[in-house]
This record gives structure tokens, sequence and C-alpha cells, in this order.
């Protein structure tokens, strides 16, 4: 929750609004209470909306359709005002988090909590759908987590704006048909149920999901509507119409606690508005009025003082920080040579296998790229492929190949099948390619027995990346109920860890200098000191998991809404910022890269925008950083490519191609293609 601002109206109708609770696609969301009554969320129309005759329109609409709807997993309208001149509705609030807040703070949901998660959505969507309405707006952000079951937060009030000609709410969770319908309701439902188990934005999340849920969601997530269950079909498969099961104890306990503060919160006499922190005699950041769904949206709550609370957590540190065997060196200080002293290649890559994350060796003599047959190091000038370290690289996970600064050493995604599990994880694997020594790097978690066997559940590794100088390598795991630390910071010369350290998901872990690093969670980039994990500086408003950091570490790069920003990391001045005109019309814009090129002193992007038919197209841009100017679009014949890597003294550019994955070669002035590789 956020203070109210001076310019909040302190009270709309019955309701007294104690905070802000955030922003969604429409309105403004405040905590509100009334004598006698539960707290509602009430959602104030922004002044841009309320004048328009069209959105007016469908939120009345949607309003009166969703007045007395019955069940226990839709929170329910209370009251409303469509006709005056700011319409504004009141949605029923129970006490604690959202599903994002939980995600975000704790991690994704143990195994257990996903199928009364799964069913109480499902319940509530046919509810909806029995009446005859849908959604249209089911994400993460829009699910309560109350102490005794799930709830979608509001009856689908966002969708009013799709509605009134303006594209989904939330892309992200959106089917690739459009529109709003059940079937569409059905697939954001298993977006968001992969978000839940794995912690990453849609359907990427789908092999986080446990195999006894998987099969379904996968089936929920099928591109052609038809071919997905309807609302009622999911509760029947998942054990319904009953109520769902209980949370696991741990979960409802961190649930109950959340609740509780809210509860105190709200019962305090004092005002909310005051923002005094009790200890420092300060005023705390407001941070970011995010654009989320439905009320569901606090991730702190204001004490009795005015206070912020951040959320307790569960467990502590993994009492292991052994990245793999002790004393052992990560990285060779030689070059990296002409041909690896990893086996070569028995057979060629398939003329059809789909290559993708490309990255140069710090002295630009090789390149790796990832595809289904492996990890392929390239000699790039030869054109040939030298060595085939595995082939198990995860393909599908977040976290890309990254090169030692000096040496040789590639650490990347491998997958692992643990002794005695069923399921695969990912973990991080370093290969020299000069001494032909590989090492797995487990993160901060205790690791198998001496038979193999994995006494807990293993954390796939989320991202890593190496210092400027290599002496170190930041990994970073998943976080999930009860971690109470995910990262640490690897000495590459002895392989020893330090102490774990931070606790929230993070998406993207890169070293902006030799003493810190840059984390993002999705919503803030962070810049931590990689002793003591105190966090140094923070960019709150990013609203994507990229990030991008020049060599030189003095600038780094994010996305804020429609709008990539360029910083000075120093002092967290903005230095430049560069626009899409096409975001707001584009249907489901999505960033896939971005790339400082130094030399040139331009910034690179890379867009995935959806055409219709799960098909996409990708929107490449080279901008000049002193003026603005985008050199791809001046370009004569430039290629669309999905992965791009800048050769460390600017010789070429190796991208993969975005119409059929081929690995080539640009000219890094006219972003023509000059050679193909495979």
């Amino acid at each position: 929750m956020f203070p109210l601002h001076p310019h909040d109206p302190p009270s709309v109708g019955p309701y007294r609004l104690r905070a802000r609770l955030g922003e969604d696609a429409y309105a403004r969301v405040y905590l509100g209470t009334a004598d006698g009554r539960d707290p509602v969320a009430v959602k104030i129309v922004r002044p841009e909306y309320a004048t328009d005759p069209g959105f007016r329109s469908a939120f009345s609409r949607q309003v009166e359709a969703a007045r007395g709807l019955p069940g226990r997993h839709v929170c329910s309208i209370r009251e409303t005002d469509v006709r005056g001149a700011v319409p504004w509705a009141a949605v029923s609030r129970p006490l604690g988090p959202s599903l994002t807040d939980l995600v975000r703070d704790h991690g994704p949901l143990p195994a257990d909590a996903l199928p009364p998660l799964a069913q109480a959505l499902a319940q509530g969507l046919a509810d909806l759908h029995a009446a005859g309405l849908v959604h249209g707006s089911l994400w993460p952000d829009g699910v309560l987590m109350a102490s005794r079951s799930a709830l979608l937060a509001d009856p689908g009030l966002e969708w009013a704006t799709s509605d009134a000609g303006r594209r989904a709410p939330h892309p992200a969770f959106a089917a690739p048909e459009g529109g709003a319908s059940p079937a569409t309701d059905v697939f954001s439902w298993a977006a968001t149920l992969c978000y839940a188990a794995g912690g990453v934005e849609g359907p990427a999340g789908l092999a986080h999901v446990p195999l006894q849920l998987r099969g379904l969601v996968d089936t929920c997530l099928k591109l052609d509507p038809r071919l997905r269950p309807s609302a009622v079909d999911l509760v029947r498969m998942l054990g319904g119409p009953t109520e769902p099961p209980a949370w696991p104890p741990r979960l409802r306990s961190v649930i109950d606690a959340v609740a509780d503060r809210q509860r105190n919160a709200l019962a305090s006499p004092s005002d909310p508005s005051d923002t005094t922190d009790a200890g420092e005699g300060k005023r705390p950041g407001r941070g970011r009025l995010l654009a989320l769904g439905a009320g569901a949206l606090t991730l702190v709550v204001l004490g009795s003082v005015g206070a912020v609370i951040a959320y307790d957590r569960l467990g502590g540190p993994s009492e292991t920080n052994d990245p793999g065997p002790e004393g052992t060196a990560l990285v060779t200080d030689a070059d990296c040579p002409d041909s690896s002293a990893h086996p070569a290649p028995e057979t060629p890559l398939p003329s059809d296998v789909s290559l993708s994350n490309p990255v140069f060796s710090a002295d630009g003599d090789v390149l790796a790229t990832t595809s289904t047959e492996g990890l392929s190091i390239w000699d790039w000038r030869e054109g040939e492929e030298i060595a085939r370290p595995t082939d198990s690289v995860s393909v599908g996970s977040r976290s890309t190949p990254v090169f030692s600064p000096f040496g040789c050493t590639v650490v990347v995604p491998e997958l692992v099948e643990p002794e005695g599990r069923d399921d695969s994880i990912i973990l991080a694997h370093g290969y020299d390619l000069a001494a032909g020594t590989d090492t797995e790097l487990l993160g901060p978690q205790d690791g198998p027995d001496e038979q193999g066997r994995w006494m807990s559940k293993p954390l796939n590794v989320q991202a890593f990346g190496f210092s400027p100088d290599g002496r170190r390598l930041a990994v970073t795991l998943d976080s999930r109920l009860g971690a109470e630390a995910n990262t640490h910071v690897v000495d590459t010369e002895t392989g020893e860890a330090g102490e774990p350290m931070l606790s929230r998901l993070q998406y993207t872990t890169t070293f902006v200098d030799d003493d810190h690093f840059a984390t993002s969670t999705g919503d803030e980039i962070a810049i931590w000191n990689a002793d003591t994990g105190e966090k140094v500086r923070e960019f709150r408003g990013s609203t994507s998991t990229s990030l991008a950091v020049d060599v030189a570490g003095s600038r780094l790069a994010y996305l804020d809404d429609d709008r990539i920003v360029l910083v000075d990391t120093s002092d967290g001045d903005e230095i430049a910022s560069f626009t899409r005109e096409e975001f707001e019309t584009d249907d489901s814009p999505l960033l896939l890269d971005l790339v400082i090129d130094p030399e040139r002193n331009v910034l690179h992007a890379n867009w995935m925008v959806s055409v219709g038919d799960a098909a996409w197209n990708h929107h490449p841009y080279a901008w000049d950083i002193e003026t603005g100017e985008d050199l791809w679009a001046e370009a004569e014949d430039p290629v669309r490519y999905s992965g791009l890597a800048l050769h460390p003294d600017g010789e070429v550019i190796a991208a993969t191609t975005a119409a059929d994955s081929r690995l080539v070669l640009l000219d890094p002035e006219t972003f023509e293609p000059i050679d193909t590789l495979h």
C-alpha cells in the first residue's frame, strides 16, 4: 500500500479511503473502509477514461452484469456509481497478498499449493461463464490469496478498456487469438498457473508446473481455442465442484501473517497518510504505482505509526556454500584456442536445427550458441563448429550463456536428471574450453549426497554473470517459499562461494563493476554490493526483466512502460530514453533483447509483436544514444533477428535470424548479412 496523495479524495460514497493500492488498466485503486463493513478495493476511473463514452458504456455494462454474481471465488461488486462525473466501483477485498506479491517475495508456490489454486481459479471462471460473463484480463495481480482460498480479485472490469478499443490489459497472459471469451480465460488461467509454479511471466513457466498438472495446463495453452477445455471441464478434472483443499500450512501462515498486518493497519486510529518512519523519522519512498489489476495489490502494509513493514520470510539460507569441488579454479588464464580442448562434434548439426543465444568469447576468437543439440562452439572466422561440450543445454531457460572476461570459460544452463527424481532440473555448468575441464555450479543450495540423491527439491538456476575482472561469478537460483537467500558470489580462482544473499526472485543478474552487480525482478532494477549483499541503488518502474549494462559498467538500460531508459549507474540520473512510436498500437509488444554497443555508442533493442494466429514479428532498433536516430531503420537490407551478440572489438555482429533461426554474421555499420555459419 501507498500513502494517500494530497490530491486524492478522502472518501468516495460511504467509503473512507485509507491508502492507495495502485493502478490498473483504467482506474486508481484505493483501500476503502466503512463502519460495519468489510474492506473494499475502490476503483476510481481515471480522467482520460471518465470522459470516454465508449469506455463508460463498456464499464457500465460490465459492472451491471456482474452485480449479484454467485460464487465464493470471485470478489463481488459491493457498490457503484456509473453515472456520476467520475465512475467508481467498490469490490470486496479479502485480506491477504496477491499472487504476484507472494511469488515476488517468497518465490514460486510449493507444488502442493498449486492444485488448490488451480481449482479455486477454475471455479471462479466457471461461475463467471455460467452467468454469461467473461473475465478477459486474468493475471497474477488479479488473484487474491486469502486465508481459505484464492479468489479472482474482480469480475473482469479491466476488460472494459479493451472493449473500448484498446489492447488487452495484460498481453503476457493473454491468449494469442486476442479478444475475450471463455477460451481466452482458460488460456490466461493456465499462464497464471505457470507463473505461480515458476515465477516466469506467461506460458514460459510451463516446465515448472508439477507433472500432475502439466498435461492439463499444456492443453489449456493450445493455440487453437477449440482444443482448450471449458472452465467447467477444468473444475471437474481438478476434483470439483467442491471446496478446494486447504493451503499447505507454511503457505497458510505466510498469508495469515500478511492479513493480520493489514487488519492491524486498518484498525489503527492513526492517519494512514502519515508516512513518518518511527525508526528514522523519514518519509519512505513510495515507489512506483504499478499497473496492477483488480485490487490484488498489497505488497507492504502500513503499521500503526505509518511505518512500512515487509513480509516475514520463512526458513534460512542454505548451510552449504560449496559450488563445486573446493579449491577448484573455474577459469584458466589462457586465450581461446583454435580448437577446443573439449571433443570436436561427432556429427554435424542438423540442417534444420534452430540456433539461439549467440555470445562471443572475451578475446572475440570463438562464438557460442545453444540449440536442442547442445552447446556449440564456433570458429566464426573459419565458419566451422569446433566443439560441442554438452548436449544437455536448457534452450528454454531464461539464463543464457556467458563467457568469462579472461580465459575461455563459458557458463551455460544445463539440464540435469537428479538421481531418484522424475523431473529434470537446470543447473549452471562451466566449461573451460582451454583446459578441457567442466564444473557444476549448484548455487546457494544443498546438493546431492554421496549417492547422488537430493534430500530436498533442487532449485533451477535463474541467472549468472561474471564480474568485469573475471574474479567473481554471481549465481542466482529460483526462489521458493521458505528460501531466505538465492544468490551467491563464487571466487573463480578458488571455487569458494560467499554467503548467500538476496531473497526475492531475480530474473537477471549481471555485474556493473568488479564489486557490484545488478538484478531485475521484473518491476525493479537494483544494484548490490557483491561482498555484503547490501542494496546500493534501485531503479523503480521497470516493466520487463531485460536489462543491459555497458562493458564499462557506467550505463544501464531497462524498460519503463513504453520507454527504454538509459541511466548513469553511479548517480541514477537518466541519460536518455527511447520509445517505439508503435508501442501503443501494437498487439502484445514484448521486449526480447537489450544490448549496449559502447564502441559505436548505440543501444540495440529487439521487440516481438503479435500479428495474429500465433504469429509474431520481430522489430529491431539501433538507437544512436547521442542523437536518438534509429540506425536500423536507415539500413537498406537489415536482418530481423531473435538473438544478437556484438564482437568485443566491433568486428562483426553475430545474430540468429527471426525467420529460420540461422546463425549469421552482420556488418556492424549496415546490419546487412555478410556470412551464414549455419
